[in-house]
């Protein structure tokens, strides 16, 4: 993992959002997510895991334990897999593979990728909602 690259895309992140970084752990905390309409909370946190192949693979996503979505369970919502360091089930993982990411280091980030969850979790549902973006 380049830790450089890292540290610069979560603190851009910082721009938008509160976030918490831990190089030790390649974890990437949105503390204050704001999560589409249909949401609720609006506001909870999303956390990315970075591989250490980061930049080169996308890193796993997961959305707040605490939020839920209006209208069903969607389908790229992956509640009984968390994070090995999640004993009290505050993180579920949102399945990005399904989506045909097409991950490519030298034009993608953090950034880029915090747009394409908006967009997914917007059309939770959505064969291919990254598409949108």
């Amino acid at each position: 993992m380049k830790r450089g690259r890292a540290y610069e895309e979560a603190a851009k992140l910082g721009d938008r959002y509160p976030v918490r970084y831990n190089e030790a752990d390649r974890r990437v905390i949105i503390e204050r997510f704001d999560y589409p309409e249909e949401w609720s909370p609006r506001f909870a946190p999303m956390r990315y895991d970075l591989p250490e192949t980061y930049p080169r693979d996308v890193p796993t996503v997961y959305i707040s334990g605490r939020v839920s979505y209006e209208r069903g369970k969607p389908e790229h919502l992956l509640n009984r897999i968390h994070p090995a360091d999640d004993d009290e089930g505050e993180w579920a993982k949102w399945c990005i593979r399904d989506h045909s990411v097409n991950w490519d280091p030298t034009r993608d980030s953090l950034v880029k990728l915090t747009s394409m969850m908006r967009a997914s979790l917007a059309n939770p549902n959505s064969d291919n909602p990254f598409q949108e973006v």
